[in-house]
């Protein structure tokens, strides 16, 4: 039975043309990405994000979603491997989750605009610190949020 099953398995390769196609190794570049952010505190919080929407070319700057404390929400979907996030406690803007990069966003919201990839300022709103993520490309990326 292993022996059928190894054979079944080379030919299948052989067809494919990919001998170590394993499903880590199948993830392409265009997969859809979701963040999912959870929130593992006592409190509320809100999450802004900046990505670029499934076959989109412009980033959207998109705040503020709310995730209740102990839960967990999908914040956005992208096939860009690399997108921004922060998450502030609801109500204050000075306890919050971001840490490399300056993005827009709008108090006290909600937003949504769109900026281009060489957009230098902020056409709508002010620079808040977000965090940089990059993706594997794993249908599901989660973000925790620890006190």
């Amino acid at each position: 039975m292993a022996v059928g099953l190894l054979a079944a398995a080379s030919l299948a390769a052989a067809i494919s043309g990919h001998a170590d196609a394993t499903p880590d190794r199948q993830l392409a570049a265009n997969n859809a990405i979701t963040l999912r952010v959870c929130n593992h505190t006592t409190n509320a919080t809100v999450v802004g994000s900046s990505f670029i929407p499934v076959g989109g070319s412009a980033w959207r700057n998109k705040g503020w979603t709310k995730v209740n404390a102990g839960a967990c929400r999908d914040i956005f979907t992208t096939t860009n491997r690399t997108f921004y996030a922060r998450a502030e406690v609801l109500g204050h803007s000075d306890e919050y989750w971001g840490a490399d990069i300056k993005q827009c966003v709008e108090y006290p919201g909600p937003y949504d605009f769109m900026t281009g990839s060489n957009d230098t300022t902020c056409p709508e709103g002010d620079p808040a610190e977000f965090t940089t993520f990059h993706s594997d490309g794993r249908p599901v990326y989660i973000w925790n949020l620890n006190p």
